[in-house]
């Protein structure tokens, strides 16, 4: 097990703190699109990519990014062509195409990769996250946040009704793709250093406590950063205090922030439900 001296604390703290600005907003948007599942689809998806890249060019850090990138990309694409022809529900095509690209992943890992590569590739490796590493993730920030603010009231509309974005000729089409490839490009970003499944973790349950403080999709995002941003802090001390994987224990983290949240939280908190809470505030 990896020990987080300070160098490589230093560097994953940056990492995560780059997931959060650029994940955890769009964690809120797929929860407004009832489409929490999506992230898990595309953290599967884009391992055939890295797995090729694995067998072509072997740990190369720049192969493994560009070949999960290509992979989640196409299959975010995709699903969303597919789901736009009307004649699949969406998270059927989403099904269809990251169980497939998958299984080809598997296939070619199974073959290739040893064990020490194989934990690399699925849950991820601190080290991973050099001066590169670190630039590509806040690229990734960079670009959710730019589009983000460019297209906020898009994202927000498509989510609210897609149907009527679709009737009125509002281009919901393209917002949704840009947001799959924004969701596919930050899931890159925190795959080498946190493991795809674990940054799915750190986009989508911060997310969801943030519902439990605001309603509004500003101020869930603006929650959902700083609860990805406490879950990844108190997660790398965790992992650097008794030497456990970085990635889990960011995620257990987040998991107790939304325990917190769902207790606690102002916005239909279990707390605030409570009848002789409510009489007494009535």
């Amino acid at each position: 097990m990896l020990t987080l001296n300070a160098a490589i604390f230093a560097s994953a703290s940056a990492g995560a703190l780059a997931l959060a600005f650029g994940a955890a907003p769009l964690g809120v948007l797929l929860i407004g699109r009832r489409m929490s599942l999506v992230g898990d689809a595309l953290s599967h998806a884009i391992l055939p990519g890295a797995a090729l890249a694995f067998l072509i060019a072997g740990a190369d850090p720049w192969a493994l990014t560009f070949g999960a990138l290509t992979a989640g990309l196409v299959v975010a694409v995709l699903s969303s062509l597919l789901s736009r022809t009307q004649r699949l529900p969406e998270d059927a095509s989403f099904a269809v195409l990251y169980l497939s690209a998958l299984a080809v992943g598997v296939l070619i890992l199974g073959r290739t990769a040893d064990g020490e590569a194989l934990h690399g590739l699925l849950f991820g490796d601190v080290k991973a996250l050099d001066p590169a590493g670190l630039v590509f993730a806040a690229g990734a920030a960079t670009a959710t946040i730019l589009a983000l603010a460019l297209f906020m009231r898009g994202f927000a509309a498509e989510a609210a009704d897609p149907v009527f974005m679709r009737t009125t000729g509002v281009p919901g089409g393209a917002l949704h793709a840009l947001l799959m490839c924004l969701v596919a490009l930050n899931l890159v970003a925190g795959f080498r250093a946190f493991g795809a499944l674990m940054t799915v973790g750190l986009m989508m349950i911060p997310a969801a406590a943030a519902r439990f403080w605001t309603r509004s999709f500003a101020g869930q995002i603006g929650a959902a950063v700083l609860l990805s941003t406490l879950a990844s802090g108190a997660g790398l001390l965790a992992a650097r205090a008794y030497t456990v994987e970085p990635g889990a224990a960011m995620v257990l983290c987040a998991a107790a922030l939304f325990v917190i949240s769902a207790l606690f939280g102002p916005n239909r908190g279990l707390l605030q439900s409570l009848p002789g809470r409510a009489h007494l505030e009535g």
